[in-house]
């Protein structure tokens, strides 16, 4: 009896297995025909297959903003994954109509397509977009309609501020003349302060000491319509000016005068004080720092030192200076001395040989030149280096009496260093430094035509003493000949008419 209520029962399981799986339906349809090795529940949870879960952070191309809320049907064709494209023109119709190309992303957000941010683009063009130009809206500049809304010329920034430029009276644009195109003052991040890069060459506002000191024209222009006007006394106080100014000469708590001293802003320019001496070139350049370097008493400017700070010291100054006359180591006759700070412009010098002037003029560089004795200035040489080689001199002196190849000997007969000066011309043979003779010639050329001896002379060069005119006046004179030795024996001394023979005669 168990045995058959048991039968019965397995019957009756197996009858109802078919009724059960009637009840579940057919298997869903996939849809999807290429899963690339992918799970269902990579995407689908057990909740239900059209719960999403897929992460997309793990992919090329990340969900950001609106793009979070789209289906994957939006963008993918469900049959296979992998021919989504991520090219925005393929879900977003264009309506710029191409005009700024296809990188949508250049402007527009995944945020919202709304929020349009152009920096990054305008920062490729002549125009970028900085500062208060950063808020304005696309359309505010860009006006136009039609298939060519963002290209095109760069308008003027006239265009858009020729309002202000009428308007503005400090200063007044468009009475000074000021030229409407604004770049060239104005900066794009803010409309002032603006920038007059030109007036640099004029007055450094912008370099130097007053970058940076004023806010506005007005500051040193107090009358708008004339830039012509200026002020300096509004910061450089008569209290705070004076007092720097002791002892300068022909100063003034003037503007005008600020400006003629101080043509670059800066203290100590070059426009004044190499006037009095040279310290923004030649061998002061850069060597200070400050007025103070050689000025050392603040109130009087009259004051000043060569010996400051260790410039010019004794122990080294002193050697330089052995041997020369009325030397002492002192400010006022280093400047005496050497007027324009160069070392050897001994001006006096030229009192006892011109060596700034005449032909000796540039020849030399340095005292050691012609002084080869860094101990005494009194020792010197004419004939150091390549100046005056022996083989050249003695030939210019054959024939003159006591002529020796020494420094001595050449000063003694060249005390003013021209070539020709042979002071004892006169009493030893033939005046030509006085009398008829003086200033009738230019070098011994002139009279000694033979360059190798002086003893050769000519009284016949040239057209000193043409024959025509000289036979005509010795006429009926016995011994005459129209010749140089005779010239001599009858005039001595050169003067016309001695006739020594004619007491006898």
């Amino acid at each position: 009896m168990r045995r058959l209520r048991l039968l019965a029962l397995l019957a009756s399981g197996l009858l109802l297995l078919p009724a059960a799986a009637a009840a579940q339906g057919p298997a869903p349809r996939n849809p999807h025909i290429r899963l690339h090795g992918r799970a269902c529940t990579d995407c689908h949870t057990t909740s239900g297959r059209r719960t999403g879960r897929f992460d997309h952070a793990r992919t090329s191309f990340r969900l950001l903003g609106q793009h979070q809320s789209v289906p994957c049907a939006g963008c993918h064709d469900l049959r296979d994954f992998r021919g989504a494209a991520s090219a925005c023109g393929t879900c977003h119709a264009d309506p710029h109509r191409g005009d700024v190309g296809p990188r949508c992303e250049q402007c527009h957000s995944e945020a919202s397509w709304h929020q349009v941010g152009a920096q990054n683009a305008h920062s490729r063009t002549r125009l970028p977009d900085l500062g208060v130009h950063a808020a304005l809206r696309c359309e505010d500049c860009h006006r136009r309609t039609g298939s060519q809304q963002f290209t095109g010329r760069v308008r003027p920034c006239s265009d858009c501020h020729l309002t202000a430029y009428t308007n503005t009276t400090s200063p007044a644009h468009a009475t000074l003349g000021i030229p409407t195109t604004c770049e060239t003052c104005h900066q794009f991040t803010t409309w002032s302060f603006a920038r007059f890069p030109q007036h640099d060459a004029l007055f450094p506002i912008f370099t130097g000491a007053h970058a940076g000191v004023w806010r506005n024209c007005a500051t040193c222009h107090p009358d708008p319509t004339s830039y012509r006007v200026f002020v300096c006394t509004s910061c450089h106080t008569q209290g705070e000016t004076d007092p720097r100014h002791q002892g300068i000469a022909g100063y003034q708590w003037q503007s005008q005068a600020c400006l003629t001293c101080h043509p670059a802003a800066r203290h100590g320019d070059p426009a004044f004080h190499e006037a009095i001496f040279p310290i923004n070139s030649g061998t002061h350049a850069g060597k200070w720092t400050d007025c103070s370097a050689c000025h050392t008493d603040a109130s009087n400017f009259a004051v000043f030192s060569c010996m400051a700070g260790g410039c010019h010291a004794q122990a080294a100054t002193d050697p330089g200076h052995s041997g020369i006359a009325g030397y002492q180591y002192a400010a006022t006759q280093c400047l005496s001395c050497h007027p324009a700070g160069r070392a050897g412009t001994f001006d006096q010098h030229d009192a006892i040989v011109p060596i700034n002037s005449g032909t000796h003029a540039g020849k030399w560089s340095a005292c050691g030149d012609c002084h080869t004795d860094p101990g005494t200035k009194k020792v010197f040489s004419c004939t150091t280096g390549s100046c005056h080689p022996q083989a050249a001199t003695g030939g210019y002196h054959v024939g003159i009496p006591g002529y020796q190849y020494t420094a001595s000997q050449c000063l003694t007969c060249h005390p003013t260093g021209l070539r020709g000066t042979f002071t004892q011309h006169d009493p030893l043979y033939f005046p030509i430094y006085s009398g008829t003779h003086l200033n009738q010639w230019t070098d011994c050329a002139t009279c000694h035509t033979d360059p190798s001896t002086r003893a050769t002379y000519s009284c016949l060069t040239g057209s000193c003493h043409p024959s025509a005119s000289t036979s005509g006046l010795h006429q009926g004179i016995p011994g005459y000949q129209y010749a140089s030795a005779q010239c001599y024996s009858c005039h001595p001394t050169g003067l016309r008419g001695p006739f020594a023979q004619h007491d006898p005669l």
